[in-house]
């Protein structure tokens, strides 16, 4: 009778273990995995725009006054953002060369070869996903300003 009772226990216990160690498998591969990461399909969120002179006049009731002093504000603004991402692309291309300058001396010449051809195919992908989701949002919203004006 006891040697019954051991049988079931080890069964048990190995049955729990299994199940362990297959469940740990499951969400290494779906949950900690940057490759499993890729297979579980994400919602792509919308983005998000700041309302457009249009959506601002309608909504809030504006004056004509209220709108050309508004489009003067959008085209004031539109000047300083322009001038705040040449300063920023400008930093971060300071800071991208000499990042690469850095990691150039740690590498050997076949090395290095290998890496710019890893940047090269990087920056050939991140094209293709800036021109594909730049296709994807003309086919969504045709004639509609991304910038929050009415140009």
């Amino acid at each position: 009778m006891m040697g019954k009772y051991k049988f079931w226990l080890i069964l048990s216990i190995l049955v729990a273990f299994i199940a362990g160690l297959l469940g740990g498998v499951w969400s290494e591969r779906y949950f900690f995995d940057k490759k499993g990461r890729a297979k579980i399909a994400r919602p792509q969120r919308e983005p998000v725009h700041f309302p457009s002179l249009e959506q601002m006049a309608q909504e809030l009731g504006l004056s004509e006054e209220q709108q050309e002093k508004i489009k003067k504000i959008f085209e004031r603004n539109d000047i300083s953002l322009k001038e705040l991402r040449s300063d920023m692309h400008s930093r971060l291309t300071k800071i991208r060369a000499e990042l690469k300058s850095e990691l150039d001396s740690v590498l050997t010449e076949e090395q290095r070869k290998k890496f710019e051809e890893m940047i090269q195919n990087y920056l050939r992908e991140r094209k293709r996903e800036y021109d594909r989701r730049r296709e994807d949002g003309r086919r969504k919203s045709p004639g509609e300003s991304p910038k929050g004006d009415n140009r």
